[in-house]
């Protein structure tokens, strides 16, 4: 049984609404798909109303962004009560921080004689989470770039002449919530933390174990063959599950597809389970 464990909708920076997320999981042979928006559940509920009418398994799923010693980071949250307080109130502190991220982004554009505004930006965005792939849509827009990938390279990607760090809660914060929540903490593609060594991903993935964390997406398109080994046998050394997803963006990028990423993205049914197991577990 195939399925997908990292995959976002118009919700927040994917190009496909929910709807049309689980028809496209149908068409391409799915079991089930975890909906994992930036700092939401907003997308949830239509997923699974779709999901239910086209057979589609719809798992509970969330991205939040978080914050190492060594930089930002993602963790992917798995089956948790989407009204658990605690997790809502630090995902609203999340969104708001997104927000004066987007103006101080905006403020630095406009510094470097790049005219955008935010009423250019948030016409991209369908659902509440205005993120840097907007903006790059409205500089692609107004013409000032060719694509969104010469957006990034110009002006927003990390260190760009635009960026801006995110203002989130710690990791260890975000690892608390979610098992607080009855859910479990995967570290989602951790080759973006540019540790280095072994050594040093390790030390992470012990610092985060100690605290709760349940798994290490280790597949991950991003992921060379000797990432993905690495990454799997030092989740398996610390008793953590081996996850895997394509990180399904739609036209944001248009080089993964959902189900296989680049192609060599494969997740199975059994993944999914040894995360509930996790949360009996907690």
């Amino acid at each position: 049984m195939r399925i997908d464990l990292h995959a976002h909708t118009t919700h927040s920076d994917g190009t496909l609404r929910p709807a049309e997320l689980v028809a496209r999981a149908k068409q391409r042979g799915l079991a089930a798909l975890a909906i994992t928006d930036h700092d939401t559940t907003e997308g949830l509920a239509e997923a699974r109303r779709v999901g239910a009418q086209l057979g589609v398994e719809i798992l509970t799923g969330c991205e939040v962004t978080a914050l190492l010693p060594s930089g930002i980071c993602h963790v992917l949250v798995y089956a948790f009560d989407e009204e658990h307080a605690g997790f809502q109130a630090m995902l609203k502190r999340v969104r708001k921080g997104r927000d004066e991220r987007n103006t101080a982004i905006l403020a630095k554009l406009n510094a470097l004689g790049v005219s955008i505004t935010l009423e250019d930006v948030t016409k991209h965005a369908i659902g509440t989470i205005v993120a840097r792939p907007h903006i790059a849509q409205a500089l692609v827009e107004a013409g000032i770039v060719d694509d969104l990938r010469e957006a990034f390279q110009r002006y927003l990607k990390d260190g760009g002449p635009a960026y801006v760090e995110a203002q989130v809660p710690n990791a260890e914060e975000v690892i608390t919530q979610a098992v607080a929540a009855g859910g479990v903490a995967v570290l989602a593609h951790p080759r973006s933390l540019k540790m280095g060594s072994r050594r040093g991903y390790q030390q992470v993935f012990e610092a985060l174990a100690a605290v709760g964390l349940g798994g290490i997406e280790a597949h991950h398109p991003s992921h060379d063959r000797n990432h993905r080994r690495m990454f799997a046998n030092l989740a398996t050394e610390l008793g953590l599950v081996v996850t895997a997803g394509s990180d399904f963006h739609g036209a944001n990028k248009p080089h993964l597809e959902l189900g296989e990423g680049d192609g060599t993205i494969e997740v199975t049914y059994d993944i999914w389970t040894q995360l509930l197991a996790c949360c009996k577990a907690a």
